[in-house]
């Protein structure tokens, strides 16, 4: 142990900790055997989209998730874009700059102005007092999986006129606390839009997942995902080809009934890293509000350069050398992104401050305790030889 700690860095010719490269996610994959089934049973009917694999996605995810309705479709980004268009807000979207830029992209591909917010310091996620100017529509997201303050955004929403909706890409399997109690997201606003992308922790391959209790607004999605459709070819609004497949929900299926024990084990390997770095300075953690849990989507920490001994783009660099593969999430925040350079944006300090210290580190939901103690060794052995792992970087920062 001590001779790996004190060994130089890769990057400082060193011999690499990973090699062959550790990546930055894996994908968890289930028994094929019942995936296969139902594939085989889609392809011998020749339903392969909206067929009845998707119905008990549906099903089971709303059962799940305890809310009203679930609509399947393409993906989330495109369900951000149907529940938005269907509930049409009348003026600005207000969206925190610290997110993927999707959430972004589905009001700019209704022709509505975006409107961007600063976030929470702690949790990284939008809070009610960031809640601005005479927005018709708020979109909240819970970062990493981590809930934002749904019943604070709810209040904060009804105070403006607004609508409110939740992009929920990483919140499967997060719980939030709430007056009612520890509930799963999925609930809460108008809508709430899951993304069932490969690094997810409930996967589809690809597709995603709108939840709703509004029975009105999941007819309307159903259509929406069908051309605006509604099975006489008589198309009542332009809606999209936002259908998902089959094959597509056999794999979601397999997943949702595995989705608590992968979001456990996420965690415990979220815990793993926080006590084997603890004694590292300069290294700050996304705070949980109580009672909530995250479903930990991703594991980001802020890297403060002066304690820590060298900033973000060097320890990325560092850990690339090593063979370990990271992510910038979210760097630059979405409001200094060229798409939205045009969009006129008071300063969003704490933004800022949070995205330029960003460095998610590898996480899946099979990770093995090893791997995690491999990856906080070549953080400990970086910090031991930061002055020098910064001048050797591309960048000092």
């Amino acid at each position: 142990m001590g001779r790996s700690v004190t060994a130089l860095p890769a990057i400082l010719g060193g011999e690499p900790l990973f090699d062959p490269p550790l990546p930055f996610a894996r994908p968890t994959t289930e028994d094929a055997e019942p995936i296969i089934e139902r594939v085989r049973a889609a392809l011998s009917s020749g339903q392969l989209t909206d067929g009845p694999v998707v119905r008990t996605l549906e099903e089971e995810t709303a059962a799940a998730f305890g809310v009203g309705h679930c609509v399947a479709v393409s993906s989330c980004t495109v369900g951000l874009m149907l529940v938005v268009q269907a509930l049409d807000p009348q003026g600005p979207v207000l969206v925190p700059s610290f997110t993927f830029p999707a959430t972004a992209h589905s009001v700019r591909w209704n022709g509505l102005p975006v409107s961007f917010a600063d976030c929470d310091p702690a949790t990284w996620t939008l809070r009610p007092e960031d809640v601005t100017g005479n927005p018709a529509l708020i979109i909240g997201v819970h970062v990493s999986g981590v809930p934002c303050d749904v019943e604070g955004l709810t209040e904060a929403a009804a105070r403006a006129g607004a609508g409110l909706i939740f992009d929920a890409a990483h919140g499967a399997g997060s719980l939030v606390r709430t007056g009612q109690g520890t509930t799963p997201l999925g609930r809460y606003g108008a809508a709430e839009v899951f993304s069932l992308t490969p690094t997810k922790v409930l996967s589809g391959v690809e597709g995603g997942l709108i939840t709703t209790g509004d029975a009105s607004l999941a007819e309307h999605l159903r259509t929406a995902r069908n051309y605006g459709n509604p099975g006489d070819y008589d198309t009542r609004f332009p809606g999209l080809n936002a259908r998902l497949s089959e094959l597509h929900a056999a794999v979601a299926l397999a997943g949702l009934g595995h989705l608590e024990d992968r979001v456990e084990r996420r965690n415990a390997v979220a815990a793993r890293y926080r006590e084997r770095l603890e004694h590292l300075p300069g290294l700050e953690w996304q705070a949980l509000p109580p009672g909530s849990r995250s479903s930990m989507k991703d594991l980001t920490v802020l890297v403060d350069a002066a304690a820590f001994g060298c900033g973000p783009t060097a320890v990325v660099a560092a850990l690339g050398a090593e063979g370990v593969a990271t992510r910038r999430y979210y760097a630059p925040p979405v409001h200094r992104q060229t798409a939205y350079r045009d969009v006129m944006t008071a300063e969003l300090p704490i933004t800022d401050h949070i995205s330029a210290r960003v460095v998610s580190l590898p996480i899946w939901s099979h990770m093995e305790i090893d791997v995690v103690d491999r990856v906080c060794r070549g953080l400990d052995r970086i910090h031991r030889h930061a002055e020098a792992v910064a001048a050797a970087s591309p960048s000092s920062g």
